[in-house]
């Protein structure tokens, strides 16, 4: 037979577990305008398989157009969220025409929002780029992740690298 006591450790473990979980899916909220395509080969998409990816937290698939401004919000056609799951993962953007892009991912481990980086501004979760260019010393340029896509759009790789 339970007691009192012995009863309130278990309300309060349930209670503590109830509340982690809400406050998890909080942290993973994701905006309806972030939420990737439904990928199909006939449409005009990039559609974006990505390796290195581990359950939990969130990934990060982000589609420039702006040589000058890239990996910059200004130069930013579409980022797009997804739960992180097993690898590999693919996730699809939806095109208005063809053109010339560039592609990163990242995976935000904790659900923030936010790439973070370490003392000398490189990443500090897995992160990586179209074309997987190696890393190099100081910031990535658009034409070493660049690539054209066709009428139906592009089909690319990404393998996260960890940092």
């Amino acid at each position: 037979m339970f007691t009192f006591s012995r009863q309130v450790p278990w309300v309060l473990v349930l209670g503590f577990l109830i509340c982690a979980q809400t406050h998890a899916a909080e942290a993973f909220n994701i905006n309806p305008d972030e939420v990737p395509d439904a990928c199909d080969a006939d449409l005009a998409q990039i559609r974006v398989t990505v390796n290195g990816v581990q359950p939990g937290g969130v990934l990060n698939v982000e589609l420039y157009h702006d040589p000058e401004h890239f990996l910059f919000k200004k130069g930013r056609t579409r980022k797009v969220r997804a739960p992180a799951a097993e690898e590999p993962q693919k996730v699809c953007i939806n095109l208005e025409r063809p053109g010339t892009y560039a592609v990163s991912a990242y995976h935000d481990l904790d659900g923030n929002r936010k790439l973070k980086k370490r003392w000398n501004l490189l990443p500090n979760e897995p992160f990586g780029l179209s074309n997987n260019p190696e890393q190099q010393v100081g910031f990535p340029e658009f034409s070493d992740s660049a690539f054209t896509t066709t009428d139906l759009g592009a089909d690319i790789v990404i393998d996260l690298k960890q940092p």
